[in-house]
């Protein structure tokens, strides 16, 4: 695995954007879409706010997120204007729920698979083998959910076992080679646009078929950020049914994969898809 190099964290009033984009692994689409609510506000130093706008002279995905920030700005500025006049106290602060996600353990011919859900979807496959309870627990309350373990997927709140049911369902018609397309719904939660924009797009590539990494940046509208697509792919957080496993290098060889080259081997083997 190539580690992110270690840089000095800025000053206050130093630029530190084009510093993030420079790390290795990072995705100057992900920094610059992070730095948007900063420019809203005006936290920008000068510097950066000079790199975000050299970035969207060139990432038509990115310009037209900013867009999108500075008309909501505008729009909440009026509003501000014609309510604060008769706000004298602020209401009280009263921090949301956190939200709960259950999740389960199932076999498949690819190994242990953790399938986790909320009320609204699916929001997680992972591949079991490398994530024991604990880590899985730790890393989804650093997302700011609750991990909940179901031994039973009928002990799981309703809606959500819904959800786990049906993608356990599909999955195993999948691997029995009787299901060609996933129905299931999905959460991606609180996904950056770009990552969610990538998965979408690769959602969209056909069972037994591939597509390349530049051919889902050309998807996207915005071709040059090859790199990034992969970047975004390696933290597909639904494999297998966004199907990351169908997106390879330009040149016919198989590129990454989450779970590692034999599974994405095996599912592409599933699906009768032979590379050069």
């Amino acid at each position: 695995m190539i580690e992110a190099l270690a840089v000095p964290a800025p000053g206050p009033e130093s630029p530190k954007l084009e510093v993030e984009a420079d790390i290795i692994g990072a995705d100057p689409c992900d920094v610059a879409c992070d730095a948007m609510p900063a420019h809203v506000v005006g936290d920008l130093c000068a510097k950066d706010e000079h790199w975000l706008r050299e970035h969207i002279t060139h990432c038509a995905y990115c310009a037209t997120e900013l867009r999108r920030y500075d008309r909501l700005n505008s729009a909440l500025t009026v509003c501000g204007d014609r309510c604060c006049a008769d706000v004298h106290q602020p209401p009280p602060l009263a921090l949301p729920p956190r939200e709960k996600i259950w999740y389960t353990r199932i076999d498949s011919p690819v190994g242990e698979l953790i399938l986790a859900a909320t009320r609204e979807g699916l929001r997680e496959i992972d591949f079991a083998k490398e994530t024991p309870d604990a880590l899985f627990a730790i890393r989804t309350r650093e997302s700011g959910a609750d991990a909940l373990y179901v031994a039973r997927i009928e002990d799981a709140e309703p809606e959500a076992r819904w959800h786990l049911q049906r993608a356990a369902t599909e999955l195993n018609e999948y691997f029995a080679g009787n299901r060609a397309r996933f129905d299931v719904p999905l959460d991606w939660g609180g996904m950056a646009p770009f990552q969610r924009a990538v998965l979408e797009a690769t959602a969209t590539v056909p069972f037994g078929h591939v597509d390349s990494y530049a051919g889902i940046a050309r998807r996207i509208g915005n071709p040059k950020a090859t790199r990034a697509v992969g970047n975004a792919l390696g933290r597909n957080p639904i494999p297998v049914i966004v199907p990351c496993h169908r997106v390879i290098r330009s040149d016919s060889s198989l590129g990454g994969y989450t779970g590692g080259l034999v599974i994405k081997q095996h599912l592409l083997h599933l699906e009768g898809v032979t590379l050069a």
